[in-house]
């Protein structure tokens, strides 16, 4: 059977022979809205838990270009909603957690020039420590440094998209907080390696996560007072839209969000055939560890990871390729993390060690060479073709096999008999 899989902008085909092929795993995304801006105004005009008041100076936090959050589309109406309410003056802050801030050249490309005619754009620099304002401590312990532009307002809103996490459960929400507009320890400690090794810090889990629950925290000390989040159809642009308080806001988009993408995995595979999520999802190796962490929760020990993704940015985070290349297997780099953290990068340095000591991983990604991934521990593919071919060598010609062509944006949920 031939598979389309996302990649980039596009796909990549592969083929699997049928008596391998065990299932296709899609989410039933829901239809993109046929009035996308009309979605928005209406989520704004009837919150799902208050949040909006008048004032005159607002902030609006909003995702950075690693994800794909529709903000062409938000924004507008966002602004249109606040200057309703009596507010004239606008800060956009762009919540690029520990990325590196994005060129004037980039903030046009994910906001849109008319941004900048209605508002101060601004990215959040996790370097400049004077900027940011230290507010207490979480009751996980974690020491609240945030942007000081929260304090500068009357209202603070963060716009994102709800989609599957890796650790954190769910994007949107809170997380435009932490780790969004958060300093450096802050996130490391939201980050460290007991909080991601906790087995409850897992794709599409909310209760009993302590990142999760931490991240609720950071938002209410900051004082965020709505979200705007979006949930994505099948086209890529907004199906629904939701808007109010962050906690319940966000809780009603991920109970809207799992009707579609939680797939039911009957058994496990040998072999995880998975995309990276596509583009901007697959940008860079760094993101696409999230694809691997999907594999993961469908492959049984000793199995095999095929990952699919572009990485037209390479790794794009040095610290994450210097700490992975330092070792030859996963449990030295685990043991390391937890000896000499904080360490930056550690976290998805930690998950894909932690999927590399029960999985072989081959990734295709044409921009990253082939002496780089040996480096970190992965197989380099060629082709789809070859990396198939790679994978059946190891697992065997009768492997059975999984195809995620969503990669990122489904939930596999293996019950007892899977697993």
């Amino acid at each position: 059977m031939k598979v389309n899989l996302l990649y980039g902008e596009g796909h990549v085909e592969v083929h699997i022979p049928d008596g391998n092929l065990m299932a296709v795993l899609r989410s039933s995304r829901p239809p993109d809205s046929r009035d996308e801006v009309g979605e928005v105004k209406l989520s704004l005009e009837n919150p799902v838990a208050g949040g909006f008041r008048r004032g005159s100076k607002a902030l609006l936090l909003v995702t950075d270009y690693t994800r794909p959050t529709p903000l062409k589309t938000m924004l507008p109406p966002v602004f249109d909603r606040l200057e309703r309410l009596g507010y004239r003056e606008f800060t956009v802050l762009v919540a690029n957690g520990l990325h590196e801030p994005a060129s004037r050249e980039l903030l046009e490309e994910f906001l849109g020039s008319e941004v900048f005619e209605r508002a101060e754009v601004v990215n959040h620099d996790v370097s400049k420590r004077s900027e940011l304002t230290y507010v207490g401590e979480t009751r996980m312990g974690t020491p609240l440094w945030v942007n000081s532009r929260l304090f500068e307002a009357d209202l603070r809103v963060g716009c994102g998209v709800v989609e599957p996490h890796f650790f954190a459960g769910y994007g949107g929400g809170g997380k435009i907080i932490l780790p969004g507009v958060s300093g450096e320890e802050t996130v490391y400690r939201n980050h460290s390696y007991d909080m991601i090794a906790h087995p409850k810090a897992r794709l599409g889990v909310l209760d009993g996560n302590p990142i999760y629950s931490d991240i609720c925290d950071a938002a209410s000390m900051a004082g965020l007072d709505a979200v705007v989040n979006v949930v994505l159809g099948s086209g890529g642009g907004v199906s629904r839209c939701f808007a109010g308080r962050p906690i319940e806001t966000h809780r009603a988009a991920v109970g809207f969000l799992d009707r579609f993408v939680r797939v039911k995995v009957e058994a496990m595979a040998d072999i995880a055939v998975v995309s990276g999520g596509g583009y901007p999802a697959d940008r860079n190796l760094y993101q696409a560890v999230k694809g691997m962490a999907v594999g993961e929760l469908i492959v049984k020990p000793g199995g095999v990871i095929v990952l699919m993704a572009e990485c037209r940015d390479g790794v794009a985070h040095e610290h994450f390729y210097r700490l992975v290349s330092k070792f030859k297997d996963p449990s030295g780099l685990l043991r390391y993390i937890r000896e000499h953290e904080p360490i930056r990068d550690q976290w998805e340095a930690q998950v894909m060690a932690r999927i590399l000591q029960r999985s072989k991983i081959i990734v295709y990604a044409k921009g990253v060479s082939r002496h780089v991934l040996e480096r970190m521990m992965l197989i380099p593919a060629s082709s789809p073709e070859e990396a198939l071919e790679i994978a059946f060598d190891l697992a065997g010609e009768d492997a059975k096999t999984i195809v995620i062509p969503e990669g990122t944006h489904i939930i596999p949920d293996a019950g007892p008999k899977a697993k």
